[in-house]
């Protein structure tokens, strides 16, 4: 069964281009004085609008994540966003993907919230877990050498806490409870389904296969896919499972209009526009600690920083610095007629063997082409894309 997942990073539009560039970069230290909470207010509201019209079109869920100390996002609390799609929505499933458990700093009240919003929602919550972009704990003071043994230990006791009745105590090397009862539990159970969404690292693939979760790549580069999955399947395989559609899940950028013209034209726009929104490529001098933000030391293996150079350009800007046609030609950006798109998102189906497909927009500040978008996938892409996949 192929399933289709909305995704919107919730984006701060709107903010002075020339103060980024000047800054050289749009994350962590670039300073909020440039944030202005009425305009973030009526964002929400559209991002909310466009959740529901979401559902309305046929997306099977909606993907919302966490970011912090940056524009591109305004998602430092995924549950809150979780909380708000399960009273405004009926039928989509709710997939955080994810709680960015090492700078969570208390699994079992995430732990409770999560359950909440299973049970609030009717049990349609999709529960992800994230170690995070490196940003996003030095943000929060965390040290980021920590980071991957955290992340173990807050998945292993929120498990432990969904699975099996308390009270119990906990005694791990970062978390220690005396007493873990909670009396809010999910709906569903043994628990909320799991997925894992990633980038390059070959040891997050390898964690999410020894669970058995699905795996999520964003965005990534067609031939760091390949061998992603491939190692997911082997070690999947280890386990005894046989990897099924329902294992892969890809996240991609997708603009479709009427024609092919017509949506090459808008999304050459939109693009540059966003480049625009980072930075003038060109010009731009880049912040002198944007490399170690995004990789500080202990952050990453060797071979995954060696992957993320490789793959993902190693600048925190390297996709939009590729420009419009490079990221057409590498299948980073799907564009074109409901037929065009249609082919090669099929085409990556096949490629990658997924049975889930994420589908983003390209951030824009006019909210009438992304409401055109959206009735266009849903009436002319989701259902011969289903119909493909059905055979």
């Amino acid at each position: 069964m192929l399933t289709f997942h909305y995704f919107v990073n919730q984006p701060y539009l709107g903010y002075p281009h020339e103060a980024a560039a000047d800054f050289g970069a749009v994350m962590l230290k670039f300073s909020n004085r440039h944030f202005d909470p009425e305009h973030a207010a009526k964002l929400y509201q559209r991002y909310h609008r466009e959740f529901v019209m979401a559902e309305q079109v046929g997306f099977d869920s909606i993907l919302v994540n966490e970011h912090h100390n940056a524009p591109a996002a305004m998602s430092p609390s995924p549950n809150i966003s979780a909380t708000v799609l399960a009273k405004i929505t009926s039928r989509v499933k709710i997939f955080i993907g994810g709680n960015i458990l090492p700078i969570n700093g208390n699994p079992l009240r995430l732990a409770e919230e999560l359950a909440m919003i299973d049970m609030i929602s009717g049990g349609r919550l999709i529960s992800g877990f994230v170690r995070g972009g490196a940003v996003e704990s030095l943000a929060h003071d965390v040290n980021t050498v920590h980071n991957r043994e955290i992340f173990d230990e807050a998945h292993a006791l929120i498990l432990k806490i969904w699975t099996e009745p308390g009270p119990f105590t906990w005694e791990g090397r970062h978390f220690q409870y005396r007493v873990v009862n909670p009396w809010a539990l999910p709906l569903q159970k043994p628990h909320p389904p799991i997925m894992v969404p990633g980038s390059t690292s070959t040891e997050t693939v390898l964690w999410a296969a020894e669970h058995g979760y699905p795996y999520i790549a964003l965005a990534t580069r067609m031939e760091a896919t390949d061998g992603l999955f491939a190692n997911y399947d082997d070690a999947l395989r280890k386990r005894g499972i046989e990897p099924t559609p329902a294992h892969h899940g890809y996240v991609i950028r997708v603009h479709v209009a009427a024609s092919d013209d017509q949506a090459h034209a808008e999304a050459r726009a939109l693009f540059g526009g966003r480049i625009a929104q980072v930075t003038s490529m060109t010009d731009m001098k880049m912040h002198p600690d944007a490399g170690a933000w995004m990789a500080p030391p202990g952050y990453v293996s060797k071979e995954a920083a060696r992957q993320r150079r490789k793959f993902m350009g190693g600048t925190p800007y390297a996709f939009y610095a590729q420009g419009y046609e490079r990221a057409l030609e590498t299948i980073q950006i799907v564009v074109g007629s409901p037929e065009s798109v249609v082919a090669k998102l099929d085409e990556i189906r096949r490629r990658f063997r997924t049975g889930h497909l994420g589908v983003a927009h390209f951030p824009t500040e006019d909210e009438t082409i992304t409401e055109r978008w959206l009735e266009m996938v849903g009436a002319k892409v989701f259902p011969r894309l289903r119909q493909i996949a059905a055979g």
